[in-house]
Formats: structure tokens, sequence, C-alpha cells
């Protein structure tokens, strides 16, 4: 999707989509980190070191990983949207 950086209500619609999908990985991501720990800790309770416990966790849950990769990208995208969004505001009021 092409997107035209300097179309102000296009960029705010994206930013409002987006944010609206952060919300709900949001609670997905934290369905698997409460199976991520609810696994550790079952692990170490069968008296496995954490490290290993932790690491066959990761490897249990992946989507763990790939969620937070996903949407660490996404914020940083959400952030330069508001700041594109904040820079076109201060040009509309400055042309004035």
């Amino acid at each position: 999707m092409e997107t035209d950086v300097q179309d102000g209500e296009t960029l705010s619609e994206l930013l409002r989509d987006i944010s609206g999908i952060l919300f709900y990985l949001e609670t997905v991501r934290a369905d698997y980190h409460n199976k991520w720990s609810a696994f550790v800790n079952d692990k170490i309770a069968a008296k496995m070191s954490v490290a290993r416990a932790q690491v066959e966790a990761d490897v249990r849950y992946p989507e763990l990983y790939e969620l937070r990769r996903t949407m660490d990208a996404a914020y940083t995208v959400v952030n330069a949207i508001r700041t594109n969004i904040s820079y076109l505001k201060s040009e509309i009021h400055n042309s004035k």
C-alpha cells in the first residue's frame, strides 16, 4: 500500500488502524506470556534450572518472540506516523 506522507487524513486513519491492531495483539501477547510463564514455573518446580526452563519455553512458544518483534516494529511505525502528523500540523499552523 502506497501512502502519501503529506496526507494527514490518511495517516490518521492508518494510525487508528495500527493502534487498534496493536491493542488486540497486546492481549494475544499477554496470553502467550502467561502460557510461557506457567511452562517455566512447571519446569522449575520439576527441578530444571531457570535458564534451561526458559530456553525450552522459548522453543515451545515461538509466537511470543514473533509477537514481540512484530509489535516493536509496529510501535516504531506508530511513532513515525505520529511525528509526521505533528509535523504536518505545525506546517499548517506556521503557514497561516
